[in-house]
């Protein structure tokens, strides 16, 4: 039995799922960098959203991400604490985890989602290497897929509860990861085969 991806409609939109634990901190604060990115490229089907694996619905981001994101030109001012489900799970294209421990929680909602499934530094670094041959997102997590090493130091600390300058550090590597994540899955959209 065949199964045509949405994904190889050219016009339709590439959902990103950023996962963490309360999405108070690390999640949004990656949706807030990607929107802000997406922002710059106009017309790129992308979309983001993030969750929690222990999230209360409707809680505020953390003030102390709120501060943080907005020093580096993006906004959680808006943003509500949405847990992650398997509707949430199925919906994504892409999952893209801040934590190894958060995996198992997306894979209990969907064993499929494995495929689509990683920490968010290991598939950055991947695709860094491997985004100009993709011609499409699906292409690029085949490609990910297959190149993809998780290393020490890959999962994002969760800064809840530590001094202000956690959370700068934390929205500092979440920015660098996050801009060059939307740069190579624009890249992949905009390759001419």
């Amino acid at each position: 039995m065949t199964h045509d991806s949405p994904l190889d409609s050219p016009l339709s939109t590439f959902n990103v799922l950023f996962v963490c634990t309360g999405n108070l901190c690390r999640s949004p604060t990656a949706e807030a960098f990607a929107i802000r990115e997406l922002e710059r490229r106009r017309g790129a089907p992308l979309r983001f959203t993030s969750a929690g694996t222990h999230a209360v619905e409707g809680n505020p981001a953390a003030s102390r991400s709120v501060a943080a994101a907005e020093a580096r030109g993006a906004s959680l001012e808006r943003h509500h604490a949405r847990e992650l489900t398997r509707r949430r799970v199925r919906a994504a294209d892409l999952i893209l985890c801040m934590a190894v421990d958060h995996r198992p929680y997306v894979l209990a909602f969907d064993r499929s989602a494995g495929r689509r499934t990683f920490l968010l530094a290991s598939f950055t670094r991947a695709i860094s290497q491997w985004a100009w041959l993709a011609s499409s997102p699906a292409e690029l997590i085949a490609m990910a897929t297959e190149h993809v090493r998780e290393l020490p130091g890959d999962d994002i600390e969760d800064p809840l509860g530590h001094p202000p300058a956690a959370y700068a550090a934390c929205a500092e590597r979440l920015d660098g990861l996050v801009t060059a994540l939307v740069s190579g899955l624009v890249k992949s959209l905009s390759t001419v085969p």
